[in-house]
């Protein structure tokens, strides 16, 4: 017999057999589906709760084994689980009578059965060893990253690959041991083997996954944390700022090297492109190297790094000048078949050493003296304390968004109210006015030199 409205046939009185548990449908009152309580002939205060499907509220949604009891005079609802085959974390009849007489059980001991099944949760969850949260932690890493209190998606595979390599560092000494079982003297031994050969970035990236990935795991919140509080207790990596030219001579050394014809010739290829344009566009490290056509708008003359590839986790709008406009064009003809604009492979990005490889080809110490992301160093100095006629054409303010600089709360407000655009039209003068800068330290017949520039 077809229920109202078409649903299903009419509802079991009683749970007798797994046969009535699979025909349980909702309830059809006053016009509505609306779940139903569906109460097991053994009795026991248990229940199937059956659920309207949304999309089909004449079927079942879900179908979830219940226990009323009463625990020092509260009403309370005991938990079991879904209805299933006994797999996959389901329950058949059987396993809801058996899961039923435990909470009876319990409930004769004094204890409540609801809070038990937490304790006995956290109590498999501590048991479980830490590789198997370092893969759980990773699978999160993949989908999401937090930034600015934002989740934004990675698509990075750099990213990944470089995540998924020191998991399997962190992995490979203690993957096997529970968090509660992993002590503080084998972390520091693990971090001093890192120190041993001079790897203290390494080191210091791997405690911090170990620390991340052991609050992930304290589902009992205990606070132990066996990665925490290190740095006392291990060489200090002191980070050396990466060298970029400021100095008038030195400045104009470096540009007529990296755009003179001679290297022109020499370095005509997509690397050769790729320095320029890095030069032109002071993105931040790797950004060049991973560009897509995809990010490039010819019409607005803007080339727009998406919030997954940025520190701040926001998009950052590059506005583009007559000579990097002028570079895309050439490089074009060689990779526009491509994903990434600048590839010397099909589908592949330039690697993280190429441009500082290719300016020690040119002589340049990248240690010492100036290296890719010393296009930052040298267009920051240079541009916020340069004097110009109209100073308030690009302040400090508008310098400091073209860096994506959103440290400071002036800039970050920016940021928030107005988007990737903010102060885009200083921007794009700012931008255009540094290319003609380096065409000008290339060539001074070119452009006019500029008061207090580096001529």
């Amino acid at each position: 017999m077809a229920g109202k409205n078409g649903g299903a046939c009419a509802n079991p009185k009683q749970i007798r057999t797994d046969v009535d548990c699979r025909a349980a449908r909702p309830k059809f009152v006053k016009g509505a589906w609306s779940p139903a309580k569906i109460s097991d002939v053994t009795g026991g205060w248990l229940y199937l709760f059956v659920t309207p499907d949304v999309s089909r509220p004449g079927n079942a949604g879900s179908k979830l084994w219940r226990m009323d009891y009463r625990f020092h005079g509260r009403q309370k609802t005991y938990s079991i689980g879904p209805y299933g085959n006994g797999k996959d974390g389901t329950f058949s009849l059987a396993d809801a009578r058996r899961e039923r007489d435990k909470a009876k059980d319990l409930l004769k001991e004094g204890k409540d059965p609801s809070i038990e099944k937490q304790l006995d949760k956290h109590r498999q969850a501590a048991a479980r060893p830490l590789g198997q949260w370092a893969d759980e932690w990773l699978a999160k890493k993949k989908v999401e990253k937090v930034k600015r209190g934002r989740i934004v998606a990675v698509r990075d595979p750099k990213t990944i690959e470089v995540l998924e390599l020191r998991v399997g560092y962190l992995k490979n000494r203690f993957g096997k041991l529970c968090r509660q079982d992993i002590k503080r003297p084998d972390v520091l031994a693990f971090m001093r083997s890192y120190e041993a050969e001079g790897k203290l970035e390494t080191r210091d990236r791997v405690r911090s996954i170990g620390e991340q990935v052991c609050d992930y795991a304290d589902v009992e919140g205990d606070g132990y944390n066996p990665f925490r509080n290190l740095n006392g207790q291990m060489i200090a990596n002191i980070s050396t700022p990466r060298p970029g030219v400021t100095e008038p001579r030195d400045v104009t050394r470096v540009f007529k090297l990296i755009s003179a014809p001679w290297t022109r010739a020499r370095f005509g290829d997509v690397v050769g492109l790729a320095l320029r344009f890095d030069a032109l566009t002071i993105p931040r490290p790797g950004m060049v190297n991973e560009m897509e056509w995809s990010e490039v708008d010819w019409d607005a003359k803007r080339w727009t790094v998406p919030a997954t590839k940025m520190k701040t986790g926001w998009d950052h709008v590059v506005p583009l000048s007559r000579q990097a406009l002028a570079i895309l064009r050439s490089v074009q003809k060689l990779t526009g078949h491509r994903r990434y604009a600048f590839s010397c492979s099909k589908d592949a990005p330039l690697s993280n050493n190429t441009l500082n490889k290719r300016l020690r080809l040119l002589g340049i110490d990248t240690k010492t003296d100036h290296c890719a992301h010393g296009f930052r160093t040298t267009f920051s100095t240079l541009s916020h304390h340069e004097e110009i006629k109209d100073a308030k054409a690009w302040d400090g303010d508008v310098v400091e968004l073209q860096l994506a600089h959103l440290d400071n709360s002036t800039v970050e407000g920016l940021y928030k109210k107005h988007g990737p655009l903010a102060l885009i039209g200083s921007r794009t003068k700012l931008m255009q006015h540094w290319a003609d800068r380096i065409d000008h330290w290339h060539d001074p017949k070119k452009v006019m030199p500029i008061k207090g520039g580096a001529a």
